[in-house]
């Protein structure tokens, strides 16, 4: 299977968070991420609403212009 590669913004709280545990765990952030993105797309689409509605709600430093200057105006 090929791979794409892909960017996006996160609150700096969360970036920090996801960098420790990978640290913790001795592994890639890249690793945790992809783990966490096959779990979510496992789940009923009610769990996922709500965890959607828990990411974008918004964080100290984040504001909507980061999701238009990246066009995330659908998120």
């Amino acid at each position: 299977m090929g791979s794409v590669k892909t960017s996006f913004v996160l609150p700096e709280d969360l970036y920090l968070e996801l960098k420790r545990r990978a640290a913790e765990e001795r592994r890639a952030v890249r690793d945790l991420v992809i783990e966490a993105i096959i779990e979510y797309i496992s789940k009923p689409r009610e769990y996922r609403k709500k965890l959607v509605e828990l990411i974008t709600t918004p964080s100290q430093g984040a504001s909507p212009e980061d999701y238009k200057e990246y066009d995330y105006e659908d998120v």
